[in-house]
């Protein structure tokens, strides 16, 4: 059977993940440059060995409470074939997963679903979700981050 191996991590102590394909690295940066009239979801710019990075918070994008950073808190930067250069600000860095390819159940499109605070999470986020031992794991779409800015 086919594998897909996710970069997994965790937003208000649930777990996501990435195509591994699409990440370049795990940083530790945690120093950002504002950008002021910036819509919330973006927590500003990092500059990681000569190379700006726009950084957007992830736990806003799914329509969680925004959260400080602290020890914890890790940069997931993406691959330039993903977009311009960006990353996203998650709670905690998780391990990589092979997940057998029939064991992910696809995210019907059409289902917005409503976050704690009533509003809409951005739908074209998720590609599906998959049963592991650990807990259930929320497959998201690195390559729609950046168009659901000011959806959620």
């Amino acid at each position: 059977m086919p594998k897909r191996q996710f970069c997994t991590f965790q937003i208000a102590e649930r777990l996501f993940g990435v195509d591994i394909l699409d990440v370049k690295e795990i940083n530790l940066e945690a120093k950002f440059t504002p950008v002021f009239h910036a819509p919330k979801e973006v927590e500003g710019y990092v500059n990681i060995r000569g190379q700006i990075y726009l950084i957007l918070n992830l736990r806003l994008l799914l329509g969680f409470e925004k959260k400080a950073v602290d020890e914890a808190s890790r940069l997931v930067l993406f691959k330039p074939q993903v977009e311009e250069p960006f990353g996203v600000l998650v709670d905690r860095i998780g391990d990589v997963v092979d997940v057998d390819v029939t064991q992910i159940e696809d995210h019907n499109k059409d289902d917005q679903r409503p976050s704690k605070d009533g509003k809409r999470k951005s739908a074209e986020l998720w590609d599906g979700v998959c049963k592991l031992e650990e807990g259930l794991l929320v497959v998201l779409n690195s390559r729609n981050m950046l168009k659901s800015i000011g959806k959620t």
